[in-house]
């Protein structure tokens, strides 16, 4: 009879483990990743129209939040690679923010750096979400 109370106990434990939902975060096997890219806009005098230049943002802070909601206090951050990719590696199924600052702007001799949010969500494990550029003026 305790034998059969432990082998009970045993199985219980294990389908308890198993049936918990994980909330999103490290320890999955999914991948979001993206860019960040710089434009200047400038007068060409040569053809009278205005030039628009696009070049990766290397070595740029972007931050990543564990949920949908834009004001939790970020869980990890990394930094662009030379050419403007990161990557956010091991997360679990669930909704997550990324998001990084566009420089420094004056105000009336008030800095203000802003950010700028992206939402996506992980549904399956073994996901590699590709997020849209964060394209930035600068």
């Amino acid at each position: 009879n305790i034998k059969m109370k432990k082998i009970l106990f045993f199985i219980t434990t294990i389908l308890t483990l198993t049936a918990c939902e994980k909330s999103p975060g490290e320890g999955g096997t999914s991948r979001i990743s993206g860019n960040v890219t710089y434009f200047t806009t400038t007068w060409n005098a040569q053809t009278s129209n205005m030039d628009t230049i696009y070049y990766p943002k290397s070595s740029k802070d972007v931050y990543i939040i564990y949920s949908d909601n834009e004001n939790d206090i970020f869980d990890d951050k990394t930094e662009t690679d030379w050419n403007g990719n990161f990557h956010f590696q091991y997360l679990r199924k669930g909704d997550y923010t990324i998001y990084t600052y566009v420089d420094s702007i004056v105000v009336n001799t008030i800095t203000y750096d802003y950010p700028i949010f992206k939402h996506t969500t992980i549904s399956e494990n073994n996901s590699d979400v590709v997020l849209e550029s964060f394209i930035i003026s600068k």
